[in-house]
């Protein structure tokens, strides 16, 4: 169900997916998927905070293996970029299908009217969670680095909008001629790591 569910959801979309469309695909019946989640919005939410776990998992595997924290941060960033080894931490689902769903349809998940209810139910917290690890490396590489949680959050927003710029809107990137992910992460490293060297410390 959960396969099939996140196959067809990248193939026709959030708007087009209907349960009723699901049901036909994996060959039961459309109350059974009710049982499991309410409406494709929390299907939605589930496929974004599954991502968003895996992906912490493996930018931790990142920095636990650098012993320089520069380092570490080069690989964390690369990983959120997609540029990922070919020996990955396990996950249910494919992580390069997951990431496709997040970049084409994740921000739907929480740009709603209800997203301070979801919020309070802790359904992002995933994806807070990754935004902070990556704050965390950002401070290892300089202590007094002012607002590192807001850099960390438009890092891994930039590394998801941007491939979407890329495929739709290519006019918005010069990325988009390549569409090349480790041109991505370049990109980022060396807003990265500009910021960290001269950002002027809060007074």
């Amino acid at each position: 169900m959960l396969s099939g569910g996140l196959a067809l959801m990248n193939e026709l979309g959030l708007e087009a997916f209907t349960f009723k469309k699901l049901a036909e695909r994996i060959g039961c019946t459309e109350v059974s998927l009710y049982k499991y989640f309410p409406n494709k919005h929390r299907l939605l939410q589930f496929y974004f905070q599954l991502y968003w776990l895996w992906l912490r998992q493996l930018c931790g595997r990142h920095a636990e293996m650098a012993k320089d924290p520069r380092v570490g941060l080069e690989h964390v960033v690369e990983a959120i970029c997609g540029i990922w080894p070919k020996e990955l931490p396990d996950v249910q689902l494919d992580p390069h299908a997951l990431r496709r769903l997040v970049i084409e349809e994740g921000m739907k998940s929480y740009l709603h009217k209800h997203v301070d209810e979801d919020n309070a139910k802790r359904l992002f917290l995933p994806y807070k969670e990754l935004s902070a690890f990556v704050a965390e490396r950002l401070t290892d590489c300089r202590a007094d680095l002012p607002w590192p949680r807001s850099f960390a959050t438009t890092v891994i927003e930039m590394a998801h909008s941007l491939p979407f710029a890329m495929e739709h809107l290519p006019s918005l990137t010069e990325l988009s001629s390549r569409k090349d992910l480790k041109q991505l992460a370049r990109h980022l490293l060396h807003r990265t790591f500009t910021y960290i060297d001269h950002a002027q410390p809060l007074k």
